[in-house]
């Protein structure tokens, strides 16, 4: 009765201690669903803001799409022409308060919304409404890893994307923000 005691509080404890952090994160960061439509409207919720999500600084590889309803920001990343999702970081908010290094370059790892994935056609963040700020206007940077498989499933090109929009640090790397504003969803 004491071991399955001791053994019972040291998983709790192991739990309680490995998940409190990371509890508040994935509140704020759960995916709604790996496979919403692209061009979508969010119950209730507004058309979407779409911008390409572009490869390599060239190469057409998707969308991000972004609309909202009146507690959320849903962001989704949709990559097309071949290409699928191993990787995906997000910043929503003040534009001024996107993260960068010293020169001023965008450090997508430091993003407060992130995720590693399994070659996923499409990914898509619910975003608490209050993090896009005052005004109800800010900024997404969406920046993503993306693969090409060949038909024995092996990666045969990979890319780092961006949401296209206007370059964070212009005299810098290619990292991209773009605006939006939150909309007021129709009255059911």
């Amino acid at each position: 009765m004491k071991t399955k005691l001791l053994f019972a509080t040291a998983v709790f404890a192991l739990l309680t201690i490995t998940s409190c952090k990371k509890a508040a994160i994935e509140s704020e960061s759960a995916p709604v669903k790996e496979d919403i439509v692209t061009g979508r409207t969010v119950e209730g919720g507004c058309t979407p803001t779409s911008v390409t999500l572009l490869a390599g600084q060239t190469i057409n590889a998707g969308s991000v799409d972004v609309t909202n309803d009146s507690n959320f920001i849903y962001v989704t990343y949709t990559p097309a022409n071949g290409w699928l999702l191993t990787q995906t970081h997000l910043y929503v908010g003040d534009c001024a308060l996107i993260p960068v290094n010293n020169p001023g370059n965008p450090i997508p790892g430091q993003f407060p919304y992130n995720s590693t994935h399994s070659y996923v056609s499409t990914y898509t963040y619910q975003v608490p409404i209050s993090t896009i700020g005052l005004g109800n206007c800010g900024c997404i940077a969406a920046h993503a890893v993306i693969v090409q498989l060949n038909a024995s499933g092996q990666v045969i090109a990979q890319q780092t994307g961006w949401g296209n929009g206007t370059v964070i640090n212009p005299g810098g790397n290619w990292g991209m923000k773009f605006d939006y504003c939150t909309c007021t969803p129709v009255s059911q």
